[in-house]
């Protein structure tokens, strides 16, 4: 069975076999060999709709397959595994710890993190028209967002006085 990659014979063709576009390719470089996220990889091979476009593209089976086909080349060429790069990533955080770098070894954990899936960075961004509201329209759409924000997060903080104690801070109401 000849790989996603390679060009198809006519039967493999009219036998329903199908091969990446060029476009689909050059996202799938970007997205694994020029450290772009999923949008960025899609942006920068063409696409008109880079954020739709980069799901739909990671949800289509040729390039699902063709995806996990140039995993494995990079596995079995760089010797790179998953659990070979947490293990050295949980070594560096270490060895960071015990000499005192604690920012080397915070990101170190996050990288270990990112790599088991159990870290995501995530953005939610609302759009609102504010041109034809009104000052006060504004301030409650504000305070809307506020109160949704709040009630996502917990700011806590450690007392002096008490390491066990909890204080939760709160926002301030938008006046």
């Amino acid at each position: 069975m000849p790989k996603v990659a390679e060009n198809l014979t006519k039967e493999q063709r009219l036998a329903g076999w199908k091969r990446l576009t060029d476009k689909q390719q050059d996202f799938l470089n970007n997205f694994m060999h020029k450290d772009m996220t999923q949008t960025q990889s899609a942006r920068s091979a063409g696409y008109a709709n880079p954020g739709v476009d980069a799901v739909r593209l990671l949800r289509n089976p040729v390039v699902q397959e063709r995806y996990q086909e140039m995993r494995e080349e990079a596995r079995s060429r760089f010797g790179v595994t998953i659990d070979k790069s947490v293990r050295d990533l949980l070594k560096m955080r270490n060895e960071a710890w015990e000499s005192g770098k604690f920012g080397e070894a915070i990101r170190a954990e996050e990288l270990r993190l990112k790599a088991t899936g159990l870290l995501v960075n995530k953005a939610h961004v609302l759009h609102e028209r504010t041109d034809s509201m009104t000052r006060e329209e504004i301030l409650a759409k504000l305070q809307e967002f506020q109160d949704i924000a709040q009630k996502r997060m917990k700011v806590a903080t450690t007392t002096h006085k008490d390491p066990d104690l909890i204080e939760q801070s709160s926002v301030k109401p938008i006046n």
